[in-house]
């Protein structure tokens, strides 16, 4: 699935990055858009319309699934051909609605009210917040046409040089959320295992950052576990249903950039209007 890391370097800010794991090779839009009176900036997948990325005022939204079913079969729901009448990811609609705001308070407020489900960072250079969101199965009301009931929790992340946290797909704020230890079934229990060594992994690397450019770096390992799938980048056969890192993000809202790295993907980049005069 994703890592998602996020660190406080003294002079900069936070900085935030993110591997990007998808079981299909997605064609990847970076986009400027210029809508509502702001500029935003933001990988757009073709396929999915799933978003992440940033706006003019530096607040920055990355996400790792919580949700991983639904997440794990995103692509098994897209229509052919028909992406603008087909399947449109809720989360990227949810996301580039955030992208709106001003302050990273008001953003994850947004990804709250609209129920979105993962693990979360929301950030500018001044303000980092982490908000854990999913759905848990009523129990009091089996009869009701959504038998879900939304459960979250936000923590805003102390400004200390040197400060920083990792996610990956399983709760730590909630968790119930995200895959989890002990199902009795071999392969649940090899992702959730996963989740926790890919987690480590990147820890101990983004743990000895001493600046922005080596974030990417930091999570981009791929040989600390003979099994390929418990590196922080995952490596494998998309065409064969491997969930693999399709490309990394990096996100230095105190510069107002956005770095991607394509591993399993194609790229367009519209360099005309990227970096126009606004």
């Amino acid at each position: 699935m994703c890592v998602i890391a996020v660190k406080y370097f003294k002079d900069v800010g936070w900085v935030g990055a993110k591997n990007r794991d998808r079981n299909y090779l997605p064609e990847i839009k970076i986009v400027q858009s210029n809508r509502f009176g702001l500029q935003r900036l933001f990988i757009d997948d073709e396929l999915t319309r799933y978003t992440e990325g940033l706006n003019e005022h530096g607040v920055c939204i990355l996400s790792a699934a919580l949700s991983v079913k639904d997440d794990e079969k995103e692509s098994d729901k897209i229509v052919p051909g028909q992406r603008d009448d087909g399947y449109m990811s809720p989360d990227g609609k949810t996301i580039r609605t955030a992208l709106r705001e001003k302050s990273p308070a008001k953003a994850v407020k947004i990804l709250r009210d609209r129920k979105l489900a993962g693990a979360t960072i929301v950030f500018n250079e001044r303000e980092c917040w982490i908000l854990e969101g999913g759905f848990n199965v009523r129990k009091d009301d089996a009869t009701s046409d959504d038998p879900r009931v939304y459960i979250h929790k936000m923590q805003r992340l102390e400004n200390r040089p040197g400060n920083f946290i990792v996610r990956t797909n399983h709760g730590e704020i909630l968790p119930e959320l995200g895959y989890q230890r002990n199902n009795g079934d071999p392969e649940k229990d090899e992702a959730r295992e996963s989740s926790e060594k890919r987690r480590d992994y990147a820890f101990n690397e983004v743990k000895k950052c001493k600046g922005p450019l080596e974030m990417m770096n930091a999570i981009a390992i791929r040989e600390a576990d003979k099994n390929p799938f418990f590196n922080p980048i995952r490596v494998g056969n998309p065409d064969k249903g491997d969930m693999v890192t399709t490309g990394q993000m990096m996100l230095v809202p105190s510069d107002r950039t956005m770095h991607y790295r394509p591993l399993y993907s194609e790229v367009e980049v519209k360099y005309s209007t990227l970096n126009g005069p606004e």
